[in-house]
């Protein structure tokens, strides 16, 4: 059990003698101002989920002509073809919903983005937190499931394969109800049961990944260092008691102190080489009014690119409930116009309104896309990083909770930028879905009808392997990924084989590893 972790230097004993080693950069931490510069960046990601879905197909999605390859799948012929995007009134679009003026949508973030439509939460959950793996935390499913794992984030953040030292944060994450999911006490395991990951403000996770310059001061000794004398000397016996130790107490002091050099490794991480480019941040919004919105995302990014730089956290979720539209009001708020712009399926009927309404909603996501997911990118993409950029070296994807029919969990759209250093293929438009099957339910005024397609932990399982997290750190017995399938009622009329959807959920998307 090793309590102590390396430092820059190491020491060979034996036979009475020591002898002390030079530094070794390949050993260094990721990020250390000692280390050589020729290693690879480290990899980030970030995730974003916006509330409700609903926008229409032929406005989230390009023709699915654009996607005319067709390739393997376990469950059916799918298909695939360059994500392409043209210029139009000073704006880059590369669908109705996916367009911003091209100072933020160049080129060279375009050529960086994949768009995957058809991946498929297969049964009624009504509103969820579902995303990452939450699948215990879902309004309106009558058979709920408890949460019997972590969400694939907090796997992330305590895998060696992200973090091979600890870091000063392993997870930032930002919005209202979480959608991560921890175990309650590591030191107990799964046994323990789960809990949300805490809300806490943004001025608190700042704290936690800035590192202010020293200054030429010396660093003064942590108090913890005199816990780790005492925790040696009590362990050696010096104490006359310490050497009746019993093997369960032993073993729970020595699981304590493991815990204990975490966070003494944590605190003491040294800044990543580009931590003092970073300037501080003056105002930071509180606990309360930390929401992620239009006032608070900008801010929000800065410190996510900040963490970065620092190489304080590589792992970051947001959450918004924001509409990002103040034109909704007049029509009963953001949740209404979401279920009513369906069409046909909500208290409004007529064509001429839902198309209104169903304007309200692509404008709201269309604002967000520029001012939240471009305005993130763009500030990753503007960061040099080895060969190549911030971007490059990170995969920023965002999904909404639903489909084009929000409360059902079919084609949620997922918008990605960056390959996590080469680990994803870019620049493709995946369409997942079976264009064989019959389409059903929600086809009218404008939206299409809908088709079965692929399980949407696949892409879970995609970017995990990305990130080289081995299975064994997130495979739970008799489950598939962190699918959890539930009831598959039968107004869905989607004829999934659910047997064999769940069966493909622990395989990665073809074709989309680098």
């Amino acid at each position: 059990m090793p309590v102590r972790k390396i430092g820059r230097r190491w020491m060979l004993l034996g036979g009475g003698a020591a002898l002390l080693v030079p530094a070794l950069p390949s050993l260094l931490p990721r990020g250390s101002r000692g280390q050589a510069q020729d290693t690879e960046p480290p990899r980030r990601m970030v995730v974003m989920m916006s509330e409700h879905g609903g926008i229409w197909q032929p406005f989230m999605y390009p023709d699915e002509a654009e996607a005319s390859e067709t390739f393997s799948h376990p469950l059916h012929p799918c298909h695939r073809g360059a994500l392409t995007s043209r210029t139009e009134g000073g704006e880059r679009v590369m669908t109705e919903l996916l367009r911003a003026p091209e100072a933020a949508f160049t080129a060279s973030i375009a050529s960086k983005m994949n768009l995957l439509r058809g991946l498929d939460v297969p049964f009624y959950y009504g509103h969820g937190r579902h995303l990452l793996g939450n699948y215990g935390d879902m309004s309106n499913n009558h058979d709920e499931v408890t949460p019997e794992q972590q969400t694939a984030d907090v796997v992330m953040a305590y895998s060696d394969a992200v973090y091979p030292t600890p870091p000063r944060r392993r997870l930032m994450n930002f919005g209202f109800d979480a959608l991560s999911v921890e175990l309650r006490d590591r030191m107990v395991g799964p046994s323990g049961g789960f809990q949300p990951v805490e809300e806490v403000s943004v001025q608190s996770i700042w704290d936690s990944v800035y590192v202010p310059p020293m200054d030429g001061e010396t660093p003064r000794p942590a108090p913890i260092d005199a816990v780790y004398e005492s925790y040696r000397r009590l362990e050696s016996g010096a104490f006359g008691a310490g050497a009746r130790l019993g093997r369960a107490d032993r073993q729970r002091l020595t699981q304590y102190m493991d815990r204990l050099s975490d966070l003494r490794a944590a605190v003491s991480a040294m800044p990543g080489a580009m931590c003092s480019d970073v300037m501080p941040i003056a105002e930071l919004p509180g606990r309360w009014d930390s929401r992620y919105g239009p006032e608070s995302a900008s801010v929000i990014h800065d410190v996510i690119v900040a963490a970065f730089m620092c190489d304080s956290s590589r792992v970051a979720v947001i959450r918004t409930t924001h509409p990002f539209s103040d034109a909704m009001e007049s029509d009963g708020g953001y949740h209404e116009v979401a279920h009513n712009a369906a069409g046909g399926g909500g208290s409004v009927t007529d064509e001429g309104t839902l198309r209104r309404l169903h304007g309200l909603l692509l404008d709201g996501n269309r604002t967000f896309f520029r001012d939240g997911f471009l305005d993130l990118v763009g500030k990753l993409d503007a960061v040099s990083d080895g060969e190549g950029t911030m971007l490059d070296h990170s995969l920023v994807w965002w999904a909404q909770e639903a489909g084009s029919v929000t409360h059902n969990g079919d084609s949620i759209p997922v918008v990605t930028a960056g390959s996590a250093g080469g680990r994803l293929a870019v620049g493709q438009y995946y369409d997942l879905r079976d264009r064989r099957a019959e389409a059903v339910r929600g086809g009218q005024f404008g939206n299409e009808g809908r088709r079965r397609g692929a399980c949407f932990f696949q892409w879970t399982t995609t970017y995990l392997d990305a990130f080289g997290v081995p299975r064994s750190e997130w495979q739970v017995p008799e489950r598939r990924a962190f699918s959890a399938m539930g009831p598959n009622h039968t107004w869905m009329a989607m004829q999934y084989d659910l047997g064999a959807l769940d069966a493909s959920c622990d395989s990665a998307l073809p074709l989309l590893l680098g």
